[in-house]
């Protein structure tokens, strides 16, 4: 059964873990494909807990850590937001979690933050992350070519979003 928490500082050991699996990080991040440590998530999390912009969340398979996402950028004025979401364990992923966990950040952000639009960003080649995005109603909103450079090529860079439109 999928549960959703607020990130906290013990959740740190499974962002480690995830953000240097090259399974997980190769569509992850500023710099696609780059590992973090320990010392750098504590810093990142104290960082988090000072900024009102953000809603970090870890989702859970019953007690076991499966994932994270949130919203980020988060405009209660312009009523929008940025949205992530990460399957971290190789055997939740492609099962339906993420897109459990999706909707529930979407009524999230539309029901409880009472946003108008929720935006992303996502790299062309990242298949399974568009087909789950398009599936809930998120639309390409532009293409950024040769936006992401990773391993000697580049990358398109799609913008979607997806509107409140109750």
């Amino acid at each position: 059964m999928i549960k959703i928490k607020p990130q906290t500082r013990d959740d740190i050991k499974y962002r480690v873990k995830w953000l240097n699996d090259p399974t997980v990080n190769k569509y992850i991040g500023d710099t696609i494909g780059q590992c973090t440590t320990l010392k750098k998530q504590e810093k990142w999390f104290d960082d988090y807990k000072k900024v009102k912009g953000k809603k970090f969340f870890t989702i859970y398979d019953n007690d076991k850590p499966i994932g994270w996402m949130g919203l980020s950028n988060i405009n209660i004025a312009n009523k929008n937001a940025d949205i992530f979401l990460a399957i971290g364990e190789d055997e939740y992923r492609g099962k339906g979690y993420g897109k459990i966990a999706l909707l529930w950040l979407i009524d999230y952000a539309f029901k409880k933050l009472n946003l108008h639009k929720i935006n992303l960003g996502v790299i062309e080649n990242n298949i399974f992350a568009i087909k789950l995005y398009k599936s809930v109603g998120f639309e390409v909103e532009g293409k950024m070519k040769d936006e992401v450079w990773h391993d000697g090529i580049y990358y398109n860079f799609l913008s979607m979003a997806l509107f409140n439109n109750e």
